[in-house]
């Protein structure tokens, strides 16, 4: 009896070790990605991070993340650190600060023959051959839609008989990836209509560089009668709003505001001082990521090279009924959904 005790507790422990031997290398074997992506501490990398390491982990991967200040310089050197410490992770993905000026840490990622995905900044000639598709939002969709708010209050304003239609473009740095498609959708977007673009800002990203930038344009153009501001996303143009209500105006009454992205501040649209957004989701780029991730670790290939995130118009009329579906099944209220001052 005590034999076959020793026996049984002798086949447990064999069965324990090998369990735990099974167990340690289903772990290493667990598939890791490396993702080069701008700072947490920015509202909307910050979103976009949790839902990259939320989704990834549902997912069964292990993932690193290296976060750089919005500086290519810095993040080429990460780039070199993880070439030269030999990481060969199964998937790169890649969000440049400049991708024209990142072009040769990208090439460098490729060489290595570890698959590249591309998000955020569209696809360029450049950059096509060295990744395998594209996440991220439609720059040329929410500039539109933009526009489009810009143009409707524009005819709102000229059925009441007002006058005035000049138009500031509180931008991107121009030499970013998404700034050439916003200006050029803008454009086409108010085609046809009063409104004209009289100045356009290339100060840099955030809420500070919004303001800095709007209130040099203030001053430059003042004289000519600033009527519409576009925002190319709402970080930038909190601090435009902030600028000009300092210059003197009312926004909301003497300068209708639109912007993108939906990284501002909630109480503008609800206070009446900004006209609307677009509402582009930090955690659904983080979820599509990974998403495309698995659909070419199990196929090869992708479905689709570019896939864009959903990018509806918030304004007033519905901004507490917005909410939109996860690539996780879940469904998600604005406040979740936005960056910023949004309570998410």
């Amino acid at each position: 009896m005590c034999m076959f005790k020793h026996a049984a507790l002798g086949a447990a422990g064999v069965l324990l070790a090998s369990s735990l031997v099974l167990g340690a290398a289903t772990a290493q074997d667990k598939p890791l990605i490396i993702s080069f992506n701008g700072p947490a501490g920015e509202a909307y990398v910050g979103k976009f991070i949790t839902g990259l390491k939320a989704t990834a982990e549902q997912n069964g991967y292990d993932i690193e993340v290296f976060e750089n200040q919005f500086n290519q310089a810095e993040q080429d050197q990460q780039v070199q650190q993880v070439l030269a410490a030999g990481k060969t992770p199964d998937v790169f993905i890649w969000w440049p600060s400049d991708a024209v000026a990142g072009l040769g840490s990208l090439r460098a990622l490729a060489k290595t023959g570890v698959p590249v995905l591309k998000i955020n900044q569209l696809p360029n000639e450049q950059d096509e051959k060295y990744i395998f598709g594209y996440a991220g939002p439609d720059d040329r969709l929410r500039a539109r839609n933009a526009g489009y708010m810009l143009r409707e209050a524009a005819a709102k304003k000229q059925a009441a008989g007002g006058e005035g239609f000049n138009v500031i473009v509180l931008a991107y740095p121009h030499s970013y990836g998404g700034y050439g498609l916003s200006i050029e959708a803008f454009k086409q977007a108010i085609a046809g209509s009063p409104l004209t673009i009289i100045g356009d800002v290339d100060e840099g990203f955030g809420q500070a560089n919004g303001y800095k930038g709007a209130a040099k344009l203030i001053a430059k153009v003042k004289d000519q009668g600033i009527d519409f501001v576009y925002g190319m996303d709402d970080a930038i143009l909190t601090g435009g709003i902030k600028a000009l209500e300092e210059a003197g105006y009312k926004v909301g009454e003497d300068v209708i505001a639109a912007g993108t992205v939906c990284n501002g501040d909630k109480q503008l649209i609800e206070e009446g001082k900004q006209y609307g957004t677009t509402l582009q989701s930090p955690l659904h780029e983080g979820q599509l990521a990974i998403k495309l991730v698995t659909e070419y670790l199990k196929d090869g290939k992708l479905k689709q090279y570019i896939n864009f995130t959903p990018n509806p118009v918030v304004t007033l009329d519905n901004i507490d009924t917005v909410a939109m579906r996860g690539y996780d099944g879940k469904l998600y209220g604005i406040d979740e959904l936005c960056s910023g001052a949004w309570g998410g």
